[in-house]
């Protein structure tokens, strides 16, 4: 492995790691999630922790439930972190894929899904809730 890709796999595990712990801080002060809190929309990986805090919990059908494609970032990540021994059509058509997935689910689940997680409430997005507070 040459410096550019020991480089390359130190800047993908540090980018993972900085995302898990802003997430973590983020939950301390009761931001479950930062695109929901500025936007009131959910994103495409609303439920992801809560379906791995219930695979902990070894509720498969739970995490399922809050979201069905709660396996597949460590996935992605093994493979991000393999991008040099794998080949690189392979790699493009398995990132786009995995990509694609997330796009049809997050649409499924905006349109047709029950509502239960995600959601689309552009009235409760912080600018919402801060003219509101304001008004009291």
């Amino acid at each position: 492995m040459d410096n550019k890709q020991k480089k390359e796999r130190k800047e993908l595990i540090c980018a993972v790691t900085a995302v898990v712990v802003l997430y973590m801080a983020m939950e301390s002060i009761g931001i479950t999630c930062p695109i929901k809190f500025i936007t009131g929309i959910s994103c495409a990986g609303c439920g992801m922790s809560r379906a791995w805090i219930a695979l902990m919990h070894f509720n498969i059908h739970e995490a399922f439930m809050y979201h069905p494609l709660f396996f597949l970032p460590p996935v992605v990540v093994i493979v991000m972190l393999l991008k040099s021994k794998i080949n690189i059509k392979f790699y493009k058509i398995f990132m786009f894929t995995m990509a694609g997935a997330f796009v049809i689910v997050y649409l499924y689940r905006m349109f047709i899904g029950d509502g239960n997680v995600v959601v689309f409430e552009p009235q409760n997005n912080i600018v919402f809730r801060i003219i509101r507070k304001l008004n009291l």
